[in-house]
């Protein structure tokens, strides 16, 4: 059982008894192999699960406590990092997942995991159901069958932040025997547990707020032991292990990660709230606004805040949306999220640009959209950056 502690003790203080040395902070365990002192050592880890001092592909004192402290901020029973969040989703697949089964998902999904799926469809015969409207339990019901074999969900989704009612949904997988899968990536453990709600496994790229500095790929999978030490199994004989450096990073970055997203996520809460009131602005979704469909979902699933992302869009269309970020000091143009720093992204004309335009409309994303991740930065200098974005939208028209 989880210790009675708050997440920044916990991130600061679980998995110590992985540590060896007498050195306060975890030095980094930078190497392949360890020292067998006996014979009899070489069998006793060839048999265990995980072991941390064996070979790095099959674990590592770094990797192992760094899952003792995300496990716990999951509420897991244990946890697995991986090379990145992709391969984390993919082992999901490969170790849950037959040819021929069939999948519920969102149609407003992340474009890897699309990719993801799509690649299982057309490899292996996997069926697919998309859900149009996530808020919608019906539609949720509706879309199983005798061959589902999961349900994954985001929440808030990417990129169009729409919620799912977590505790809903994972009673319709218990009740049909369907494994549930939440990635957990844009509000982390600070602000939503998916375990706590009844899903089977949490999963989410590390590389964002879980790391939170823009300097690691990094994955993360929670759940069950049994389920955990499933995708573990496939870690040791496809490889995607996450290196003893990148997961001393983590388990650093870890340490501040309630600091940095409570953070992030009053500033997220303050600028959703003064971008209702800027005249470019078409709308603003952001789940801690009254106005978003899913606030009162999110009200009841969310702790200490509603996250730091924000999805807005603006009047004037795709070149208003280019000129935007173009204009930018202090917010930095980029495709990712979660770090100290803010970014924001113009989908249409960045990560979307080839994208086909019914599949653009599936998704939410306008010519006019913009993705923002906020920061931990002084809120007068973010409006400042954005108020020179708006002038320079304007200016474009």
């Amino acid at each position: 059982m989880p210790k009675p502690w708050g997440p920044t003790t916990t991130a600061i203080h679980a998995g110590k008894h992985f540590n060896p040395t007498r050195a306060v902070t975890t030095p980094i365990f930078q190497t392949s192999v360890f020292e067998l002192l006996e014979n009899r050592e070489g069998a006793e880890f060839a048999a265990a699960i995980e072991p941390p001092a064996f070979y790095t592909r099959w674990g590592n004192p770094n990797s192992s406590e760094v899952e003792a402290v995300l496990a716990e901020l999951e509420g897991a029973e244990r946890a697995l990092v991986t090379a990145s969040g992709m391969a984390a989703f993919a082992l999901v697949f490969e170790a849950f997942l037959k040819a021929g089964d069939h999948l519920v998902a969102p149609a407003a999904i992340y474009l890897g995991t699309e990719q993801l799926i799509r690649r299982w469809e057309a490899q292996r015969g996997l069926t697919v159901t998309w859900i149009q409207n996530t808020l919608d339990l019906d539609e949720w019901a509706a879309a199983l069958r005798p061959e589902t074999r999961m349900i994954w969900v985001e929440t808030p989704s990417n990129p169009t932040l729409a919620l799912t009612d977590l505790a809903a949904v994972a009673a319709l997988g218990k009740k049909h025997g369907i494994r549930t899968v939440a990635d957990n990536t844009f509000p982390s453990p600070i602000h939503t547990k998916p375990l706590r709600f009844g899903f089977d496994l949490s999963v989410a790229s590390a590389t964002k707020y879980l790391a939170g500095h823009s300097d690691v790929v990094a994955g993360v999978i929670a759940g069950s032991d049994a389920d955990v030490v499933t995708c573990w199994h496939l870690t040791k004989v496809m490889g995607p292990t996450l290196d003893p450096m990148a997961a001393w990073l983590l388990h650093r970055g870890l340490k501040t990660l309630a600091l940095r997203v409570r953070r992030a996520s009053d500033n997220a809460q303050a600028l959703a709230q003064w971008l209702l009131w800027q005249p470019h602005v078409a709308r603003v979704d952001y789940p801690g606004l009254p106005t978003h469909p899913g606030h009162e979902i999110a009200a009841r699933q969310m702790e200490t805040g509603f996250g730091a992302m924000i999805g807005f869009e603006l009047r004037a269309g795709l070149r208003a949306g280019q000129c935007f970020c173009e204009a930018l000091e202090v917010i930095t143009r980029g495709v990712s999220l979660g770090g100290v720093e803010s970014l924001i992204q113009h989908p249409a004309s960045m990560s979307h640009l080839k994208t086909a335009p019914e599949v653009k409309a599936r998704l939410g994303i306008s010519d006019g959209l913009l993705r923002f991740s906020v920061g931990i930065e002084d809120q007068p200098d973010l409006i400042a950056d954005l108020e020179k974005g708006f002038q320079a939208a304007a200016e474009a028209r």
